[in-house]
């Protein structure tokens, strides 16, 4: 009996040293080496390039995978990706082609191999066409015009004493200004990407805004204008009768009163909105530069405080002309 407990003993230590052994090799092969487990973890990091090729033979990814050939910018070559969300292809199936931009999130920064999100695909647009694009949309708009006044658009600018009106400049301004960017967006929509890209144009609140305070203070202005002439006319020795019309409209007019007076309260109207319109349409400028891929787009913003300022310069010449005597209000 002890010979057997002696014998029993024995294997049970060389069946666990065994089995000590095998769990201890079993971790070695899969702990990582040692240059992956000091390597810092990579996470999707954003990318932007030309696109240099789309599509990819069936045999090769199957039939739920698309390739994406694209050069990053400053990157030596083209690199190679997978497409594997839905909703990435539907963005390449718009219409992208060679040629065309791409902002997207890859998955390795270094070694890149998979598309994690395509976040902007656009067309470049050279400057000519832009050029091309602007003149057509201000063609149609002076085109409309002219048929409006009889062939006298400029009459538009003009108020019933014929002098140059600030609330009509300022609004045939900032209207004039959005309806053009959004007729040129228009164009190069449908030149560069298609009829079935007509349409789909949309403003943001700040633009929308500042084209209803502009619309508000040019309806304002003639309801306190008319009814400074008909107090006028009902009370002619209590009231200021108006200045006789001038011979004939000038630029000086927006910061003149009726007197030839400087009009601080004017002045500072038609500044604002000018450069209101000139920051617009620069900012605008530079939009036209790409033609997003996308059936729905918005025109560019403009900032908190330019809709501000835009604001009080309207409402400070608003209430300057309701305060003050006909002529010099």
């Amino acid at each position: 009996m002890r010979r057997f407990g002696e014998v029993r003993r024995g294997f049970l230590a060389g069946a666990l040293a065994l089995g000590l052994a095998s769990l201890a090799a079993t971790a070695v092969a899969d702990a990582p080496p040692p240059s992956a487990s000091l390597s810092p973890s990579l996470s999707p990091s954003p990318a932007d390039g030309v696109i240099q090729a789309i599509g990819v033979s069936p045999s090769r990814l199957g039939a739920n995978a698309d390739q994406l050939t694209f050069l990053p910018t400053g990157a030596p070559g083209p690199v190679v990706l997978t497409v594997d969300r839905p909703a990435d292809k539907q963005a390449l199936d718009l219409g992208a082609r060679p040629g065309d931009r791409i902002w997207l999130t890859v998955d390795d920064p270094l070694n890149p191999r998979h598309v994690v999100q395509i976040t902007r695909l656009a067309r470049p647009v050279p400057a000519l066409q832009r050029t091309i694009a602007l003149v057509a949309a201000f063609a149609v708009i002076a085109a409309f015009a002219s048929l409006a006044t009889a062939g006298r658009p400029w009459r538009f600018l003009v108020g019933n004493d014929n002098r140059m009106s600030n609330s009509q400049t300022q609004m045939a301004l900032w209207f004039g200004v959005v309806a053009m960017v959004y007729g040129a967006t228009l164009i190069l929509r449908v030149w560069f990407l298609g009829w079935e890209f007509m349409g789909g144009i949309a403003m943001t609140a700040n633009v929308l805004a500042m084209t209803g305070l502009s619309g508000l203070s040019f309806g304002a202005a003639k309801v306190v204008a008319v009814q400074k002439d008909a107090d006028a006319a009902a009370a002619p020795g209590a009231a200021t009768a108006p200045p006789d019309p001038a011979p004939r409209p000038r630029i000086a007019d927006l910061v003149l009163n009726d007197y030839g007076a400087a009009d601080l309260g004017d002045f500072q109207m038609i500044l604002i909105s000018s450069l209101a319109t000139l920051i617009f349409a620069a900012a605008s400028w530079e939009f036209l530069t790409m033609v997003d891929i996308v059936r729905a787009t918005t025109l560019p913003d403009v900032d908190t405080a330019l809709l501000g300022g835009f604001g009080v310069g309207q409402g400070a010449y608003l209430i300057k002309k309701a305060a003050l005597p006909n002529g010099v209000g």
